[in-house]
């Protein structure tokens, strides 16, 4: 038998209320069966039968509920180092990602390629060997211009791949790429932010974007042990359910010099991504797994009734329709259930008051 766990309880001539980790419920003392319909019955002779459920054995989670905010990632910032005027921008909504253009100056388009390296310096024949052109190479064989297995070495046969696809694009043929006509990202993003207009000094930040994947904060105790990476959640969208998640990232402890308090900054990741919809900046509610009971007993919360002196009792429904009381401990409460010990088997049948 497991050790007892101290349940605080209040008592009452009509109920008892009883506060666990994770559920409060009201608990009515007495025989079970309604009034009405019953005492017509009980009147003419027969019992009704009262509402039961059935003792399950099995695992109990039980939850921690905190407030979160859903986010999108930041994405790329877009910015202008060629010289010239804006002519050309995206709007705010504009959903981009290698090959997209990405803005234009005096008229010539600046274009995403896939790459973690930035561009700091121009492309073409004679140029330093560098894990950039190797970039450069491997987005023209994903987009069908360069036909060999790319490389650090920017030779005939890139400029040749260069060119054809200036071609396709209506830019002038050189074959190189200058300083500023594209700008390497990861990915796919969503232009957020427009700080530049048409018409400005191509220069600087130009707009901001955000990814895709939404990620919800929540900021928790020092100390917590919830604020551990890979911890399995739930998180309640507005609109959308509740999905499953995981805390992807624990931040360093941050002070509020205003209320005195000290938190963790938690992230948590949704498994599918997609189960965000269209949310952008949200409030919700995220259930973390504090706690898990395996191969348990386990009945309804409102199944427990109290017993004499201290603890409770379920009532058990016997074969030949009668009901005996048997004392129970109660162990883990989860949402509406609640892990009992006593003279119990799964199966039993246990009366729930209507």
């Amino acid at each position: 038998m497991r050790p007892s766990r101290r349940v605080v309880a209040w008592w009452s001539v009509a109920g008892v209320a009883v506060v666990g980790t994770a559920v409060t419920a009201v608990l009515m003392v007495g025989p079970p069966g309604a009034s009405g319909d019953d005492d017509a019955e009980a009147a003419a002779g027969t019992t009704p039968r009262p509402t039961t459920a059935v003792v399950e054995q099995g695992t109990l989670t039980g939850t921690t509920t905190r407030a979160g905010t859903l986010s999108r990632l930041d994405g790329p910032t877009i910015t202008g180092s060629a010289p010239g005027t804006i002519t050309s921008l995206p709007e705010v909504g504009d959903v981009l990602a290698a090959r997209s253009e990405l803005f234009r100056v005096d008229d010539e388009p600046v274009t995403a390629f896939e790459g973690a390296l930035p561009q700091w310096r121009a492309f073409g024949q004679g140029m330093a060997e560098g894990p950039d052109v190797r970039q450069v190479e491997e987005n023209l064989r994903a987009w069908g211009y360069f036909t060999g297995t790319p490389d650090d070495r920017f030779d005939r046969r890139t400029a040749t791949a260069v060119s054809a696809w200036q071609k396709d694009t209506g830019q002038e043929r050189t074959g190189s790429i200058d300083q500023g006509a594209l700008q390497f990202v990861t990915g796919s993003f969503t232009v957020r932010t427009l700080t530049a207009a048409v018409g400005d000094a191509s220069g600087g930040d130009l707009y901001g974007t955000a990814r895709d994947d939404a990620v919800v904060s929540v900021d928790l105790p020092v100390g917590s042990p919830l604020a551990a990476v890979d911890g399995v959640v739930s998180v309640d969208l507005p609109g959308h359910g509740s999905v499953p998640g995981r805390v992807s990232d624990v931040g360093a402890a941050v002070a509020d010099e205003t209320t005195g308090t000290t938190t963790v900054p938690v992230t948590v990741s949704l498994d599918d991504p997609a189960a965000a919809g269209d949310l952008t900046e949200a409030s919700v509610q995220v259930d973390f797994v504090s706690e898990v009971e395996e191969d348990v007993l386990h009945v309804p919360v409102l199944a427990l009734g109290a017993a004499v002196g201290d603890g409770f009792v379920v009532e058990v429904l016997q074969p030949d329709g009668t009901t005996t009381a048997v004392q129970v401990e109660a162990g883990l409460f989860a949402g509406d259930r609640v892990e009992v010990s006593g003279a119990l088997e799964a199966g039993d049948e246990v009366v729930v008051p209507a």
